[in-house]
Formats: structure tokens, C-alpha cells, sequence
């Protein structure tokens, strides 16, 4: 008899962590529009839909929605849970209950695997670094999953032994590599051989300490046809491949069938690699004759059902993605992307070098600043994930309790985040790309200005001089960039925050809000800060308004607080001028909060502006000062009535010459630029206003699209799908929640047909997701009611026509 043949599909999801360190939130990236940043549009293309994949017929209609965790091997970068648990809780729900259904699928093995914490390249690591990094993952994936990790994810593959000691030392008993990261291989107790690896088994790799860990090799040729060349447009010939592929040992062995890639390739990578990994998977899952037998499993079970008879040595310092080893994330190999003619990466050495050094001295003070409190800053830190997991006061005070102590707590906290910076700012994306100005370097390098700001307040100055003095030798391959020095100033200090900036933020968007002060005190959440008002004070004249106040500002990181005044006059529009500075006395405050409020009393708006000037010197601020993220909603409201006003001359511009501009288009004429911008913002407008109505009104939706066909304005853009995705899930939870609201369910469908028809792609994920399971809810009751109930059988047709819309294909 044949052994027994198995399947498994491994993704890798990860993103590198995003954050601006100094508000722990994204700040928005157009490259990613548009959606909000990278990690909301590949978690739209991606991360969603493989929760709930498509199974589809013949003609492209869904039969079946599948979750595909529950089926694969996946890891998920820590730093991307944290982002998900925030921003998209059903994706991190979807995960963490996949990983359970899969413990009962898998003989009691779940599919998920940890990950090294922020995707650091381990054999480049310092040892304290890289043990921390897997301390930190394995926490991180206890804190979500409720279990202990099996097996560990390794950044990039990148592997050596001290790499594969740390992961055993701390109880992971596997790990998955490329073919050609073993370097021999043989029978346990037997004769080492040179040659190809069998990824069809597993084997055990004995290391120096005497431990040992096991170690999958995945079929190499299979998995590139995934990733690079086109296996995913036929799930039934991945599933053909995977059968055959990968076997060079007996075969009266138990045998492996397994690949591993980016789980970004379902997806984002691959449009509909989500439905292809499905297809496949479910033909291995309800047994079709293609998969010869196969069933679905993963490493770690398949481990205990065939244990390792086998042993190999791994090749030292290689990875999966770089044919020099490690050298990509450290000199310039030729490994790139594509970047410009005659582009390098000679930056790549230098920049590793300056933060390899920066590295040490921060070494050197978390050591020194730790000392004079009296703890180890290595098992402090190791034990610090707690607190970043939680970012509580509940959970700062017990670490607290073991650590510094509360009389230390500001330096402590500020130690440590010394060190998690230190690791984040060698994050292997900011060397895989192909220029030092690009998204991933700076965002490492916005780490590296983190670090060096909290090392020089712990233990003086010349961190930052020295660092940018080697940051310097890093050149740009774009001429206007220039070197590391320049992009420091130019895209990395910008990003910086201080409690002041977070006062006068906080001072900008309460004058956008126009609200009359509150009671005298009132505490606020601004990102990652809690801001308390002490006083405040607003006062109105015609257009002009004045605002003052004081504020506490305490940061929920470091505890680091302050008190700062601020004032703020806006005459409209955009002409906003204040002022903000640390106001320790009250007394001191009232003293100028009396002076301003007097001086705009009197009507002399230029003496405010004399008074705020000279009481800010040096500390002034404008509408720029808002964090980034938070713009374009604050002027939105700050200018919400001069656009309201502009808006309406270009709708009556439009209105006027509609009939013009129809006759026009009729005739093949050109139409005047003039006339085209104002039927452009205001078709768009409309629009737009229509799928925010609540509910969307869809007859206002097909007569604005109607419309534009007419004048030739495209109206069918990314924007405008976007806002019908968004109106359509919105409305479709209505749906949900009201199943048998005949006109809500029409309205539904009229909406979804029109999303439907855009050429533009219409985010339908959700809508189909909640319309299939309405159908397999309702339709057939409602079906079998409607020859005595007029309601039920309008009610039945409506459905037909919403699942038709969405494409669900319909008993």
C-alpha cells in the first residue's frame, strides 16, 4: 500500500510595523489610497476576504464561503495583530477562532505559528535582541491564541544556529525553511549526504546545546509558481503540483506535500488568490480524485503522525530571499525590486552601520540607567512586552511593581521604550526596497530619531549628532533626496512630537469643534496622550474667535507630563495663528489668559495677535500643527463654510449650463473647461452626499451617474467605489439586523446593483458575505410562503435580486 499523502499551505502574513513612534498611530500613506495606509488596503485585498473566501461555479457566482485559516499553516506578524485588534477587530476575531477550529481539525494541533516580534533579521541580531524578539513573539502569541506556540515563523527565513538555539531554548519545536537552506542531510545515526533535500519529510536538526529543533523544507519550485508565475489562476493544478512535488525518499514514507509564501500573495499580491487557495484546498478537503488520497493537515501535526527519521545541518546565514544569504539587509548584493536606471544599494551597508552603532550606545545607556535604579534592563525589557501588549495603567504599574519601582516610573518606562525602539528600528523592510528615501527606511529611521531622542534625555547629548554624522554616508539613488543627512531633516524630523505639539493640537481641534468651554476640568484621549483641562475660555466676535486655555498633557507611554497654555485666534478660513508653552503656575496663567481675553473684548483683534506673539515667542503654531492623520477632517470642519459656499456658485454654474454642456456631448462638441470642473465637483459632490444619505439613496446615486454619462464627466472612479463600498456594508448591516423589511431590502438591491455595474471595483466583501447567508436563512421560507403571502414572496424576489447583484449564486 502507498503511504499516506498530506497537504499543507503555509502563508506568511506580516506588515512592518507603521506606526509614527511618537503617536502609536499610522500616519496616512496616499501611496496606499484610497484607503487610509497600507495596512487598511491589504487587510481590504487580503486579510478579509481569506476569513471568508469565495467558492465559485461556472459562472463566476459563489456557491460556498469558506474561512481559510481554519484550512492552511499561517503566521501573523505580531505588529500587524496589534494594528488589527485595534482597527480590525473581525479580522483578529477571525484568526485567533480559525486557530481554534483548526486545534479540533488537526489532531489538536492549531495551524497558527508565532513570529519573531518585528520582523528582525535574527542572524544580524545582537544575541540580547534576537532572544528578546523571540520572548516577545512567543508572548504575543500566547496573549492572542491562549496557547503556547508549536512552531515560530522566522523573519525572511533568515537562519543560522544561534537563531534556531534561541527559538528551541524557549520551547519552539519547529520551523520552516527554504531547499536550499539545508546543507546536508542524513539517516539518524547514519552517513551525512550532500544533495537535494526530500521536502516531503521532516527533520530533525541537533544543535550545539543539545537540544534539538525540527525543521520543514517547503517545496521551492511550487511555491515560486505561486508567487511569481501564475500557479494561482488554477487552484486544481496547485493541487496537482503539490501531490507531485517535493519527493526524492521512499515511498512507502508518510509524505508531505507543502509550500509557503507571502499570505499576502492571496489577495493583494494576486487579485482572487483567496478564491484560488480556496478551490484548491477544498478539492483536498471534500476528497476529489485529483488529490489522489491527500488530506489537509498541518506541520505540526504532521510532525507527531510521522516523526523525523532524518537529520540535517542547516546553510549558515541564508534566507529565503536573498541568493547572497543575509547580504541584502547589509551591503549592496544586487538583490533589489526593480528601482531606476542605474539605481544601487550601496546605501544599505552604511545605514545598517550607523545603526548598528547607534545600537551599542543604546546598549550602553539602557545598561547605565538601569544600574542607577537598580535592575537588569535585559530580563526588564524581556518582560516589558506585557505592557506594550496592554498599554494600560493597570498593567504599567505591575510591571512597575517588578521594575524601578514608582518613584523611578517616568525613567523606567522611558528605558524601555529606549530598548523596544532599538529593535524596531531594524526591521528588515528598511532594507529590502530599493532607496533609503523610500516608505520602509524612513519609517526604521523614524525609530533610530525615537531612540536617539529618549537616550539623549537619559543620558545627555550627542546620541543624535553622532548617529546623522553616519547616517550621512547613505546616499539616495534619487538626486533631489541626497544623502541620509538630508532625509533625516527632510522626512524624519517633521514626524516628531512633543507635549506641546499635542497641546496645540489639542487646542486646534477643540476651536474646530466650536463648542462653549466645559465644566473646568475634562480629560480627552489624543492618541497615545491623556490631555486634562485646567481652564479654558471662548470667546466670539462676528467671524473672529479666540480661544485660550491650560492643559495637562501626560503621555500613556512614558508618564511623561506637563502643563501648557496655549491661545488661538482665527479670523476664518485658514487665518489661525496661537501660541503654546509649559504654564506651570495657574496664577501665572490667568495673569495673560485675562490680558487676551480683555484685548479681544475691546475689539482690537492686532493687540490678541501683539499679546499671543509676545507671551509665545518661539512657540507659536498654525493649522499645520494638526497630527497628519487628523487634518483633512479638521479643515474640512474649520472650512465647511467657505467650501459650502463655492460648492453652490459651481452647483448653479452647472444647473445653469447643463442643457448647454447635454447638447454639447450630443454633438460632439468641445465642452469648455470652465463648465467641465464645475460639473465635475458637483456631480461628484452629489454623489458622494447621496451614499452618505442614510440610507444611501440609490435613485440619486443613478441619476447622478446618469447625469455624468450625459455631459461626459467620469464620475466612475477608486474615490467613488470606495464610498460605495463603504455605504453598501453600511446599509447591508441594516439588512442584517431587519431581514424582513421589504423596502430596505429594495433599496438594498437598487443600491447594489449599481455597484455592481461600476467598472471601478465596488468593495462587494461584505455585501455578499451578509446576502449569502440572508439566502440561506430566509429565501426558502420565504419561497415556500409566498403563494399565500404577498409580503413574503416580494420579500423572496427583492432577495433574488440583491444575490444576483452581489453575484451569490441562488438555489
Amino acid at each position: 500500500m502507498s503511504a499516506p499523502r498530506f497537504v499543507c499551505v503555509h502563508g506568511h502574513f506580516y506588515q512592518p510595523p507603521r506606526e509614527n513612534p511618537w503617536l502609536e498611530v499610522i500616519d496616512p500613506q496616499p501611496s496606499a489610497a484610497p484607503y487610509p495606509d497600507w495596512n487598511a488596503r491589504i487587510t481590504a485585498e487580503c486579510y478579509r476576504p481569506n476569513a471568508a473566501a469565495r467558492i465559485v461555479d461556472g459562472g463566476g457566482r459563489i456557491t460556498r464561503i469558506v474561512d481559510n485559516y481554519e484550512r492552511m499553516s499561517f503566521d501573523v506578524g505580531p505588529t500587524l495583530m496589534i494594528w488589527l485588534e485595534r482597527e480590525a477587530p473581525d479580522v483578529h476575531e477571525a484568526l485567533v477562532r480559525a486557530d481554534r477550529a483548526s486545534v479540533a481539525r488537526f489532531g489538536g494541533h492549531g495551524s497558527a505559528m508565532a513570529q519573531a516580534y518585528n520582523h528582525i533579521i535574527l542572524p544580524l541580531a545582537s544575541p540580547r535582541d534576537r532572544a528578546t524578539q523571540v520572548r516577545w513573539g512567543v508572548r504575543d502569541f500566547e496573549h492572542r491564541f491562549g496557547r503556547a506556540p508549536e512552531g515560530m515563523w522566522l523573519p525572511e527565513c533568515a537562519v543560522d544556529t544561534p537563531t534556531l538555539e534561541a527559538l528551541a531554548a524557549e520551547g519552539i519545536a519547529f520551523t520552516v525553511l527554504a531547499p536550499y537552506q539545508a546543507k546536508r542531510v542524513r539517516p539518524i545515526g547514519g552517513q551525512w549526504r550532500d544533495g537535494e533535500v526530500d521536502t516531503g519529510r521532516v527533520y530533525r536538526c541537533p544543535l550545539p546545546s543539545g537540544r534539538t529543533i525540527d525543521l520543514f523544507f517547503y517545496d521551492g519550485p511550487t511555491a515560486r509558481a505561486v508567487a511569481f508565475e501564475g500557479l494561482l489562476r488554477d487552484g486544481g493544478l496547485l493541487v496537482d503540483r503539490l501531490i507531485a512535488g517535493g519527493r526524492v525518499g521512499a515511498p512507502s514514507e508518510p509524505f508531505l506535500g507543502h509550500i509557503a509564501t507571502d499570505g499576502e500573495t492571496y489577495g493583494h499580491h494576486h487579485r482572487y488568490g483567496d478564491m484560488a487557495l480556496a478551490y484548491a484546498l477544498s478539492l483536498v478537503e471534500r476528497g476529489d480524485p485529483r488529490a489522489k488520497g491527500a488530506r489537509l493537515t498541518n506541520y505540526a501535526e504532521f510532525r507527531t503522525l510521522a516523526p523525523a527519521t532524518w537529520e540535517v545541518e542547516i546553510a549558515e546565514n541564508t534566507s529565503w530571499s536573498c541568493a547572497h544569504g543575509v547580504e541584502r539587509w547589509r551591503s549592496d548584493c544586487g538583490c533589489h525590486i526593480g528601482g531606476g536606471p542605474g539605481w544601487n544599494q550601496a546605501w544599505r551597508a552604511p545605514l545598517r552601520r550607523a545603526l548598528d552603532r547607534l545600537a551599542a550606545r543604546v546598549a550602553e545607556v539602557m545598561e547605565q540607567g538601569a544600574a542607577e535604579i537598580g535592575f537588569d534592563p535585559w530580563q526588564a525589557r524581556d518582560a516589558y512586552i506585557d505592557v506594550v501588549l496592554a498599554r494600560s495603567d493597570a498593567a504599567i504599574d505591575a510591571f512597575l511593581a517588578r521594575f524601578g519601582g514608582a518613584s523611578h516610573a517616568r525613567r523606567t518606562l522611558e528605558l524601555m521604550e529606549l530598548g523596544r525602539n532599538a529593535m524596531l528600528m531594524f526591521t528588515s523592510c528598511g532594507w529590502f526596497f530599493d532607496d533609503l528615501a523610500g516608505l520602509e527606511p524612513v519609517q526604521i529611521l523614524q525609530y533610530a530619531a525615537r531612540a536617539c531622542e529618549l537616550a539623549e534625555r537619559i543620558a545627555g547629548a550627542g546620541v543624535t549628532a553622532a548617529f546623522v554624522e553616519d547616517l550621512g554616508r547613505a546616499r539616495s539613488n534619487v538626486d533631489a533626496e541626497g544623502d541620509g543627512r538630508k532625509i533625516w531633516e527632510k522626512r524624519v524630523l517633521p514626524a516628531r512630537v512633543d507635549l506641546a505639539h499635542v497641546a496645540a493640537h489639542h487646542a486646534i481641534e477643540t476651536l474646530v469643534a466650536d463648542e462653549d468651554p466645559a465644566p473646568s476640568r475634562g480629560g480627552s484621549h489624543v492618541v497615545c496622550f491623556e490631555v486634562e483641562t485646567r481652564d479654558r475660555a471662548l470667546r466670539r466676535a462676528g467671524k473672529a474667535r479666540l480661544l485660550a486655555g491650560r492643559v495637562h498633557v501626560r503621555s500613556r507611554v512614558t508618564r511623561e507630563e506637563a502643563e501648557h497654555g496655549y491661545a488661538l485666534l482665527h479670523l476664518g478660513e485658514h487665518h489661525l495663528s496661537g501660541g503654546v508653552k509649559p504654564f506651570e503656575s495657574g496664577a501665572a496663567w490667568e495673569s495673560i489668559e485675562r490680558a487676551l481675553l480683555a484685548a479681544f473684548a475691546s475689539g482690537d483683534l492686532f493687540a490678541v495677535g501683539r499679546t499671543i506673539d509676545a507671551t509665545f515667542a518661539g512657540h507659536t503654531f498654525t493649522l499645520g500643527t494638526l497630527f497628519p492623520g487628523e487634518q483633512r477632517a479638521a479643515l474640512a470642519r474649520l472650512l465647511a463654510e467657505p467650501i459650502a459656499v463655492a460648492e453652490t456658485r459651481l452647483g448653479g454654474v452647472y444647473d445653469e449650463h447643463a442643457p448647454l454642456m447635454r447638447y454639447l456631448a450630443a454633438h460632439g462638441l468641445p465642452e469648455p473647461e470652465v463648465l467641465r470642473a464645475a460639473a465635475e465637483v458637483t456631480l461628484r459632490r452629489r454623489l458622494l452626499a447621496a451614499l452618505a444619505a442614510e440610507p444611501p439613496n440609490a435613485q440619486l446615486v443613478r441619476a447622478c451617474i446618469g447625469e455624468a454619462s450625459q455631459v461626459e464627466v467620469e464620475l466612475d472612479t477608486p474615490e467613488i467605489a470606495y464610498a460605495a463600498g463603504l455605504a453598501l456594508a453600511r446599509v447591508m448591516d441594516r439588512l442584517t439586523a431587519e431581514p424582513s423589511d421589504v423596502e430596505l431590502l429594495g433599496a438594498v438591491a437598487r443600491l447594489a446593483a449599481v455597484a455592481a455595474r461600476m467598472k471601478s471595483e465596488v468593495d462587494l466583501w461584505h455585501a455578499q458575505n451578509a446576502t449569502f447567508h440572508l439566502v440561506e436563512r430566509h429565501l426558502a421560507a420565504w419561497r415556500a410562503s409566498s403563494a399565500s403571502d404577498p409580503r413574503a414572496a416580494k420579500l423572496a424576489a427583492e432577495l433574488v435580486r440583491l444575490a444576483d447583484a452581489v453575484r451569490i449564486a441562488v438555489p
